[in-house]
């Protein structure tokens, strides 16, 4: 989460980064590739960004309309199909519960609780909705759709200036953990969607029929 300024132009807009939706790969594109600066206008270091609990990285609609000048300038954001996404953010959950994480998030009170006790759940939005962090004035970008041509097309046509986007664009892993996620059963995706009810029937109405065993 940031607004950036592009130092050429002055040009502002907010990119609203939900966690694990590529967010970090966009970012870093802007600033490397694109001559954009961070421009938070928060008294705070970014390496340790943290306002009321919740870290600005990851800030959610609440808190950038509270603390960020988002007034008149263009909001864009990445989504993801939820499910997959609860998959990626999955990595850290096994390095905190081991090789019973899969049966675990089976069973709806270990699901629920373990999220709850993350301790990034809170201070990072790790697990929060996706529609907390959107409004209607948000420009919405599906993971799905790819990080190509169309894509800078896309940003290029909502900041009315050209964008370039480097697939080969270096983001370091989060954590040395990435190739171990949950297994996708038929109970954990009941459960999934559950807690991303209102994300699914806003943003992928698609994935509300009965998931399958090896899909």
């Amino acid at each position: 989460m940031s607004t950036f300024r592009h130092e050429p132009s002055g040009k502002r807009f907010l990119f609203v980064h939900i966690p694990r939706t590529a967010g970090r790969f966009f970012e870093q594109n802007l600033l490397n590739a694109n001559n954009f600066v961070w421009d938070d206008n928060v008294d705070i270091d970014r390496q340790y960004k943290s306002i009321d609990g919740v870290e600005l990285a990851h800030f959610h609609r609440e808190y950038y309309e509270k603390y960020l000048d988002v007034e008149g300038i263009p909001h864009i954001t990445i989504v993801r199909n939820p499910i997959e996404r609860f998959i990626s953010c999955s990595i850290f959950l096994t390095e905190l519960y081991g090789e019973d994480i899969d049966e675990m998030l089976e069973d709806e009170m270990y699901f629920y609780s373990m999220i709850q006790n993350y301790p990034l759940a809170e201070s990072a939005n790790w697990f929060r909705p996706q529609i907390d962090f959107i409004s209607d004035k948000t420009h919405i970008w599906k993971f799905e759709k790819g990080f190509g041509d169309d894509f800078a097309s896309w940003v290029s046509d909502i900041l009315e200036m050209d964008i370039t986007i480097k697939a080969d664009m270096r983001v370091d892993k989060l954590s040395t953990n990435e190739t171990r996620k949950v297994k996708k059963s038929a109970k954990l995706v009941n459960n999934i969607t559950s807690l991303y009810r209102q994300d699914i029937e806003q943003l992928y109405p698609e994935l509300a029929t009965p998931f399958e065993e090896g899909t």
